[in-house]
């Protein structure tokens, strides 16, 4: 008789077969097989492998299921279910439904939990930071589970099969969506700013201005926002575009450049019952810049110089008579004063003689006080 040696490895599994027919499994060792008349052959399955992939082993499972079942664990799911696998207690991998996989029991504690993915699509939280491990080295767990992140000072809406299911939290979730449709919105909370710039618009009296306009808004109800429009900051843009529009278009180019409060509040007045609905909260809304057109600006300073030219004559003539006045006063009290008189006239010769290095009297110190300076005539 003759006989063929065959090594199976520590980590391996040997499917022994004759004229095609599966005989016995070959556990780890040496064996002596016989060759008997016919053919046979000796299939090798790697037990390290999560899971064990081999077309082998699939078909023994249709012929002999209790010896397969006897060293592997077998993941068979069904239409609606979806499988975790455990590896010396941590989580292995993912079968998706309608599939089946086989575990080898030799290497490892395996075990399976079942989840009914038709009627339970939210993944327990202690199993949502292993499947971001898992799906890190295996791809195919990202088709099989949705994991959602919603950051701090944001809150996500949850859609299953295109219905809104419920509102997230910040934090980390995972969702089965082997059978399900599943998306998630997040919305950031904080305030954010909307600029609307380069608006060309004309007034009432039609000349052309171009405006920006500034507005800082948050996101009070998501709900209400993701039901009326699909982009949130486009219709919060053409809603201030259309109420600056409207605001500017029935003032003059006077009342815009004069009463910029005024237009602020028009334009809160319009935008802000309408943005309530949509579930937006804006806490501050405003024109930031008005500009004229070159031929525009020249004129307005033009005017605006005018204007303070005629305020500055006013002015001048203000004070003018103002001192024309004092003056009469001043003359009406020396009127009256001899002594006040001669202190003026004193005054005078003093503001003389520091224009002149030599001053020549001929009539002495009398000359000076009598002829140099006088402001009353001469008497007789």
């Amino acid at each position: 008789m003759i006989y063929k040696t065959e090594k199976i490895a520590d980590t391996e599994l040997g499917l022994l077969y004759r004229n095609r027919t599966f005989a016995r499994v070959l556990e780890p060792g040496v064996h002596r097989i016989l060759r008997a008349p016919g053919s046979f052959g000796v299939v090798k399955l790697d037990l390290r492998a999560l899971p064990v992939a081999d077309v082998a082993l699939d078909t023994l499972y249709l012929t002999h299921p209790r010896v397969v079942e006897a060293y592997f664990l077998v993941a068979d799911m069904g239409d609606g279910e979806l499988g975790f696998v455990y590896a010396d207690g941590k989580l292995a991998g993912l079968v998706a439904p309608n599939s089946r996989a086989f575990y080898a029991r030799h290497l490892r504690q395996v075990s399976l939990e079942t989840v009914d993915a038709a009627s339970e699509f939210a993944v327990p939280q202690r199993l949502v930071a292993p499947l971001v491990r898992l799906a890190a080295v295996d791809p195919r767990v990202r088709d099989l589970v949705a994991v959602v992140e919603v950051a701090a000072d944001s809150v996500g809406l949850l859609y299953v099969d295109g219905v809104l299911d419920r509102q997230l939290k910040p934090g980390r979730y995972a969702f089965v969506k082997a059978v399900r449709k599943i998306q998630a919105v997040a919305f950031d909370l904080r305030l954010q700013t909307l600029e609307v710039t380069g608006q060309e618009l004309l007034t009432k009296d039609r000349i052309g201005v171009r405006a920006n306009l500034t507005a800082v808004y948050r996101v009070g109800d998501p709900v209400k926002a993701v039901a009326l429009t699909a982009d949130l900051k486009d219709f919060l843009y053409k809603e201030l575009q259309f109420a600056l529009r409207q605001v500017i278009g029935t003032r003059t180019l006077e009342q815009v450049l004069g009463d910029k409060l005024g237009i602020n509040q028009a334009i809160a007045a319009d935008v802000l019952p309408k943005l309530g609905a949509a579930g937006l909260q804006v806490s501050s809304v405003g024109v930031k810049d008005i500009i004229l057109p070159g031929d525009v600006r020249e004129l307005m300073n033009r005017v605006i110089e005018a204007e303070k030219t005629a305020q500055a004559n006013v002015i001048k003539r203000r004070e003018e008579t103002a001192a024309t006045r004092s003056l009469l006063n001043t003359a009406k009290l020396m009127e009256d004063s001899p002594i006040l008189l001669r202190l003026k006239e004193l005054e005078a010769l003093e503001k003389v003689s520091e224009k002149f290095g030599n001053v020549v009297v001929a009539n002495g110190i009398d000359g000076v006080l009598e002829d140099l300076v006088r402001i009353r005539p001469k008497r007789a």
